[in-house]
């Protein structure tokens, strides 16, 4: 009878402490979503400054100097420095994110 007793305050301990854990989860992934958000902004900004450098040189040919591709070239860089820092924000994240997952799952496996 001793041991349904403690498997019982064993399981209701893990409930009280895992009780905060899907908001927490949620607001991982809200923040990862955030800046997934920035990161297309990115993606999208580079991409548009190379269609502006592609289309210049389709319309004028390779040997034509284009005034713009050096500011062009440097907000691409830019961008995607920028998606760079983002991205290793995320995946700091989602490793917070599976830390607190796997922390509680070997708790109640301890407990077991």
């Amino acid at each position: 009878m001793a041991l349904a007793e403690d498997a019982a305050s064993v399981l209701e301990d893990f409930v009280q402490n895992v009780a905060n854990l899907p908001a927490e989860i949620a607001h991982l992934l809200e923040e990862i979503q955030a800046k997934d958000r920035v990161v297309q902004e990115c993606r999208t900004t580079a991409a548009s400054r190379d269609g502006s450098i592609q289309k210049f040189v389709k319309t004028n040919g390779a040997h034509q100097v284009n005034p713009k591709e050096e500011g062009y070239s440097k907000i691409i860089l830019a961008s995607y420095d920028k998606a760079q820092t983002f991205q290793e924000e995320k995946i700091a994240l989602s490793d917070r994110a599976a830390i607190l997952l796997d922390r509680q799952i070997k708790r109640l496996d301890l407990k077991i």
